[in-house]
């Protein structure tokens, strides 16, 4: 049975550039995900981990996935870290 890895929370960096990348306010961004629009602030802030499914969500419905290879390679060096 292949074992499921546990996926991360976007970085706060990775979240405001996916929204500017698709030209949307915080506020669009938030009814894309139908979220409210202090969800969508309290992710870019930091103050609260976005979801991963919601994150992929977002990508999926701005045309922005799969992850271009910097967000990738961001990703990926943060998961190292948590796991060393």
């Amino acid at each position: 049975m292949p074992e499921l890895t546990k996926q991360h929370s976007p970085t706060v960096a990775a979240i405001r550039d996916a929204r500017l990348s698709a030209d949307l306010t915080q506020t669009e961004a938030a009814h894309c995900v139908r979220v409210s629009m202090r969800a969508w602030q309290r992710w870019e802030a930091g103050d609260r981990a976005m979801p991963p499914g919601l994150f992929e969500l977002f990508m999926l419905k701005t045309g922005q996935w799969p992850l271009p290879e910097r967000i990738q390679a961001a990703h990926a060096t943060e998961t190292a870290s948590l796991r060393a």
